[in-house]
């Protein structure tokens, strides 16, 4: 999916006080209306930041007393009635979407982001689904942050059993699936059998360091872990409607979000560190 950028300079002040955060004590005169497309995926849009990360790390705009100089690589200034804020505060050129860039995220995710387990993901910073990893994959994300080695090893030595007691309790739903089909027989996805929060406490320690802090991995790895406990309330709400093949559906997903997170994990996991993850 190509994100196309109508770019625009305008005078409208309000947009550009929000977009560059313009006090109203600056004098400013943009120059005439100029205009170009640029294309960025959703994957450039992660590994880049967002439209604001962009414009501070290339000076895109300057504001000088009685003037804007408008840069090369321009790249946000966007129409107000194309803007829209993702829960996180960062402003995007599009409406926000919980299925934009994987039209096989969730629908039952809150535009809000209220209903997960963890709030500050992928959704939360960008506004938009991060796509699927393949198992055993390093395409995407183009890297990982460092983090120490002995780090991950105290991690995993905590945390690995319940890692692996998850994934024994998404294959179990898999195999009501094949049999009774009812939705009495799947645990609410808040039950603690399914060792999801020992998911994200373990992206902590992978992803992330005292030097990094929240990084847009460690993000990425909690929109999995969501996603894996919005398909569980997915599969239950399908199987209660009657609807199983919904309810099969859901949980091919939910297995792509498993595997995608223990796609992620494996890439940390050298021989240093311990065993790498078993996919479903």
């Amino acid at each position: 999916m190509v994100l196309s950028t109508r770019i625009t300079t305008t005078k409208t002040s309000l947009f550009l006080a929000a977009l560059f955060s313009v006090t109203k004590s600056s004098a400013f005169s943009p120059p005439s209306t100029t205009t170009r497309d640029v294309k960025l995926t959703p994957s450039q849009l992660f590994h880049h930041g967002s439209c604001e990360d962009i414009a501070r790390r290339r000076s895109i705009l300057s504001i000088g007393s009685a003037s804007v100089t408008f840069l090369p690589y321009l790249s946000t200034v966007l129409s107000p009635a194309n803007a829209d804020f993702a829960p996180g505060g960062t402003l995007l050129d599009r409406p926000v979407s919980v299925t934009y860039g994987n039209p096989e995220a969730s629908p039952s995710r809150l535009k809000d982001n209220s209903n997960v387990l963890f709030n500050q993901d992928n959704y939360y910073k960008f506004g938009a689904a991060a796509q699927w990893i393949e198992p055993g994959s390093t395409e995407f994300p183009k890297t990982v942050p460092f983090s120490p080695s002995q780090q991950r090893y105290d991690a995993l030595k905590k945390y690995g059993g319940r890692v692996k007691s998850s994934v024994q309790g998404i294959t179990n739903i898999g195999s009501i699936l094949d049999g009774g089909e009812s939705a009495s027989q799947i645990a609410e996805a808040n039950d603690p059998s399914y060792n999801l929060r020992a998911l994200g406490l373990l992206a902590n320690s992978f992803l992330a360091s005292e030097n990094t802090g929240t990084t847009n991995e460690l993000m990425l790895a909690r929109w999995y872990i969501n996603e894996m406990y919005l398909r569980i309330g997915d599969v239950r709400a399908a199987l209660e409607k009657g609807n199983s093949s919904e309810a099969k559906e859901c949980y091919g997903y939910l297995k792509k979000a498993m595997n995608s997170y223990l796609s992620l994990m494996n890439r940390v996991i050298t021989s240093k560190v311990g065993d790498k993850f078993e996919y479903l």
